[in-house]
């Protein structure tokens, strides 16, 4: 079984190239639902959310990939229409996944599309043929996912990103008495 990153990169930059993409999709979409002053799961335990959506989603290719980071990452909830507070920051993981056969690719985005349907998952966008990206978003939970193909080279990344959250669970006390 792969192994996964356990570090997060709290302000780094966004990865060049193809995951752009992939990761300005998430940043979008992530930042949406539920009343912001409203407790949260912790960056813990959204980051092993994110990471057991991508293992579920592994676990339905019908070939095993080698998984590579290309992003694990905290940044700040941005989103100007989500009208939230600041304070709030989303967990966002991409893996490419590695050692697939191109030639399958079909197949892999058929099975994880099979999969997310089946497992209580809303279609966001699936404009295959020409565009081979797709994402989703869990109808329980809100965590929105992620897979696309890299035209130059037809490798795959798959991603997962949790709605925004307050790293330690729960909005900071006001510090001073409201009127």
């Amino acid at each position: 079984m792969p192994t996964t990153p356990s570090s997060t990169a709290r302000g780094t930059g966004l990865p060049a190239g193809p995951g752009l993409a992939l990761v300005l999709l998430l940043v979008l979409a992530a930042c949406t639902g539920g009343s912001a002053m409203e407790p949260t799961l912790t960056e813990e335990q959204a980051r092993d959310r994110a990471e057991q959506h991508i293992q579920d989603a592994i676990a339905a290719l019908p070939d095993e990939p080698t998984l590579n980071v290309l992003g694990n990452r905290t940044p700040e909830c941005t989103d100007p229409t989500d009208n939230g507070p600041e304070g709030r920051y989303f967990v966002t993981i991409t893996y490419w996944l590695d050692d697939l056969s191109p030639e399958r690719n079909d197949a892999y985005l058929d099975a994880l599309h099979t999969h997310w349907r089946a497992n209580d998952y809303r279609i966001n966008s699936d404009n295959r043929p020409n565009d081979r990206t797709i994402t989703v978003e869990h109808n329980e939970d809100a965590f929105r996912m992620s897979v696309t193909e890299r035209p130059d080279n037809q490798r795959l990344s798959l991603g997962a990103s949790s709605p925004c959250i307050w790293p330690e669970g729960t909005p900071p006390e006001d510090d001073e008495p409201g009127f």
